[in-house]
């Protein structure tokens, strides 16, 4: 099978996945309006979605050692498709919560294994790239479902985005277990089959244990910052002047700037390291919130500044999982991945959850968004440890 192919359609999975998981953001301004209640009111449903996610996330690798990465790669798109679908009947927030639970499960089950099988195929100096490549796809789907969601939710509706979102990654689902299947992805994770041992204990035995420790509080960090900003963008906009129907450009925005950072980082990152390019990242995002929040910026300003933000926080969310991939060998790589992303979503459900009590106690949209400085401020320091202790100190790994 072609590696390119291979490569492709995780990306494109991948892109599905996260339109899927930001569409509630964007949606969440119009349906306030539709169904005249106050915006924080969808807290419920962001914290659902990042809870799904820690499951899928959580779930993912041992279950992929029980009945195999094509089993429950494609389980996890069905399960977020018909999920997707489905959240297009929801009626009050109790359903959309629930809904968004179900259909974040199957989301978080779906980029380890897609992360994994792409690395697989991948040439050893290349795994790391061809990961950062795949979880891009990400921020593609943030921009795609920011640029297709206004004219969609114009014309048909807020239904109109879930429909979409479901119908697509059905499609995809014979496309992506011929793929999974013929990246020998199967293959390598059978041979651990029959051992006792935990797939997640591993991930803290032959010297990894400091790095695997580091690794998730990056991720944490990481992704409490993006996932505050993400799912309350859309919303905030509305507080610079912005109309509901127009908000998701917020979301599009965000999400190109993170498009553009992961391009950059895959062009340099073999010359200046993955910790020196996180690094700059996270100063880029802390930059660009301490503009918004804090200088007197032109309304047509804010926009590319939210890309800018989204060039440094998302570009951490995918680094976390290159770097999973190259610490990892083979067999541990879909736990690898999916435990980091979930300890990073553990963040994503404590930072929507710190917006929607800000914005209820009346904060300013500006002030919310400052507060993201602090999580990035302390993924820098996580990330200069992990370098230090690097030096010190390297697992003896064959990450083949």
């Amino acid at each position: 099978m072609s590696r390119n192919w291979v490569i492709a359609i995780c990306f494109v999975i991948v892109l599905l996945d996260g339109l899927d998981t930001t569409s509630i953001a964007f949606v969440a301004p119009v349906l306030a309006r539709e169904w005249g209640i106050a915006a924080a009111a969808f807290t419920p449903a962001f914290i659902a979605t990042s809870i799904g996610a820690v499951i899928g996330y959580l779930a993912c690798g041992p279950l992929a050692q029980r009945f195999g990465s094509r089993t429950i790669g494609v389980g996890s798109v069905v399960i977020f498709g018909l999920g997707t679908l489905l959240t297009a009947v929801a009626y009050d927030i109790v359903s959309l919560s629930i809904l968004r639970l179900v259909s974040a499960i199957g989301l978080g089950g779906v980029l380890p294994i897609a992360v994994a099988a792409a690395a697989q195929v991948a040439a050893p100096q290349h795994k790391e790239t061809v990961a950062m490549l795949v979880a891009t796809g990400l921020s593609a789907g943030g921009v795609v479902g920011g640029l297709v969601g206004g004219p969609l939710m114009q014309s048909f509706g807020w239904t109109s985005v879930f429909i979409m979102g479901g119908i697509l990654p059905l499609v995809l689902v014979p496309a992506f277990s011929h793929v999974v299947a013929g990246s020998g992805l199967e293959n390598v994770v059978a041979t651990k089959k029959g051992g006792r041992a935990s797939p997640v204990a591993a991930l803290f035995r032959d010297g990894l244990l400091p790095f695997t420790a580091l690794l998730w509080l990056f991720a944490f960090f990481t992704f409490l910052a993006a996932f505050a900003l993400s799912f309350w963008i859309p919303t905030l906009l509305v507080s610079f002047g912005f109309e509901p129907a127009n908000t998701p450009i917020g979301a599009a925005a965000f999400g190109a700037g993170g498009v553009a950072g992961n391009l950059v980082m895959m062009t340099i990152v073999s010359r200046l390291g993955m910790k020196r390019v996180l690094l700059a990242a996270m100063l880029l995002a802390i930059v660009c919130v301490a503009l918004i929040g804090k200088a007197p910026i032109p309304a047509g300003m804010v926009l590319p500044l939210i890309a800018g933000v989204g060039a440094g926080l998302i570009t951490g969310c995918v680094g976390q999982s290159a770097l999973a991939v190259s610490l990892y060998p083979p067999a541990l790589r879909a736990t690898g991945v999916g435990y980091a992303a979930a300890c990073g979503r553990l963040g994503s459900i404590l930072g929507p959850a710190l917006g929607g009590a800000m914005l209820s106690f009346g904060w300013s949209a500006r002030d919310i968004i400052l507060t993201t400085i602090l999580p990035a401020l302390l993924a820098m320091l996580t990330v200069t440890v992990l370098g230090l202790v690097e030096r010190n100190r390297r697992p003896m790994l064959n990450p083949g």
